[in-house]
């Protein structure tokens, strides 16, 4: 498409032919955008939230635990990509005790589940989250909504989290 094309030319522009990282911060953005790129350059230039604080910032930063429980969602598209492992590490360096969503999907399906409320409700009839759970992270603004909705638990992007729980690293 056209637009996919203008897309891919203004990424090679902004990260200098692939040289400088990219982070696109929903995770089935990155995924819909990789499947459609050209240049394999762009390939290794584009993160998703929890590639890019792993590869870029984990030694970069001063980690403390600031939440004591939080339940972590890792959307379809984060799965695709291998990143699963990633994620729980990255929420374990915030918080003491990290509880997986349990669930494979939670129907949103981008945007399908604002429309069609019913496939949220189905996907998340087994969400069974532990009292004590006081936050959720996740990387797919759609699936944090789904989840908040059907749940007393209130998911938002996992980049507010680290950002919580990290300073700078003081220079030697």
């Amino acid at each position: 498409s056209s637009k996919g094309s203008e897309l891919e030319e203004a990424l090679m522009k902004a990260s200098e032919g692939g040289k400088l990282p990219i982070v696109v911060d929903t995770s089935p953005c990155l995924a819909q955008i990789k499947e459609q790129l050209s240049n394999p350059a762009l390939r290794f230039a584009l993160y998703e939230p929890t590639e890019f604080i792993s590869n870029h910032l984990v030694d970069k930063l001063e980690w403390k635990q600031v939440r004591d429980h939080v339940a972590i969602h890792v959307p379809c598209s984060s799965k695709k990509l291998g990143v699963e492992n990633t994620f729980a590490k990255i929420a374990g360096m915030c918080a003491k005790d990290v509880t997986p969503s349990g669930i494979p999907c939670c129907g949103m399906a981008g945007d399908r589940g604002m429309r069609f409320p019913e496939l949220t409700g189905s996907s998340l009839s087994y969400l069974d989250l532990p009292k004590g759970c006081s936050d959720g992270y996740s990387t797919s603004r759609t699936c944090e909504m789904s989840l908040s909705n059907h749940s007393d638990v209130n998911f938002r992007g996992l980049v507010y989290l680290v950002d919580e729980a990290t300073s700078a690293k003081a220079a030697n």
